[in-house]
């Protein structure tokens, strides 16, 4: 089997408490319109990096079943918000709190990830096929940068969500169960005034709830 690259490993190591649980357990309400297959190619080249390739030997159904080894299959998702918009709300309280400890909550957990939206992503299918294993390590690196950056930038200052705009993604994630938002574009007061950022990735909505798949962001 291919090696994973360090640099990935390192970025997971990185995320230390805040991923913790999802390891356990366990890339966004709604705008700007891509063209269609060349964003699709474009999202899968950006998540690849030099070494992942898939293990010719194995199978796809094969990868999935040693990353789903030990997880249970879980009936939905749990925790998160009933809506994106609420997702974001409680996004933004707990970054004012720097509470890393509800942000993990809000985010997807590993088993969630691989029984319910893994297997309808575009990377589980050809000619992508990317291994499970991998494209978790990269959202968990990305993660941890992203939120990183967040709390750093606005940790401890008042904020207050004055609209959230996304776009259901239905290149990366085609399911008539599961939506996928990204990009989510955040309108948020602050002390020094209101902006709009791109404050977090991706957000899954499933049944009456949501949580983060991602939060990648614009720093």
């Amino acid at each position: 089997m291919d090696r994973v690259p360090s640099q990935l490993i390192a970025g997971c190591l990185a995320l230390g408490a805040l991923l913790a649980g999802c390891a356990e357990s366990g890339a966004d309400a709604h705008p700007a319109a891509r063209p269609a297959g060349a964003a699709a190619a474009d999202t899968a080249a950006a998540w690849r990096k030099p070494g992942d390739r898939v293990d010719s030997i194995l199978t796809m159904q094969e990868h999935l079943r040693r990353f789903r080894d030990a997880m249970p299959e879980p009936d939905g998702l749990t925790g998160g918000a009933e809506d994106p918009t609420e997702l974001t709300r409680r996004f933004l309280a707990a970054v004012t709190r720097r509470d890393q400890r509800a942000i993990r909550d809000l985010m997807i957990s590993r088993a969630e990830f691989a029984w319910l939206v893994f297997p309808e992503h575009l990377y589980s299918r050809p000619p992508y096929e990317l291994d499970p294993e991998i494209f978790w390590m990269q959202l968990g690196a990305r993660s941890a940068k992203g939120l990183t950056r967040v709390i750093e930038r606005y940790g401890g200052r008042q904020l207050g969500l004055l609209k959230v705009a996304c776009q259901a993604d239905t290149l990366q994630l085609r399911s008539p169960a599961t939506t996928l938002w990204s990009p989510c574009t955040v309108h948020f007061s602050a002390p020094e005034g209101s902006e709009q950022r791109r404050l977090f990735g991706s957000i899954v909505e499933r049944d009456g709830r949501a949580k983060f798949l991602s939060f990648a962001n614009d720093f």
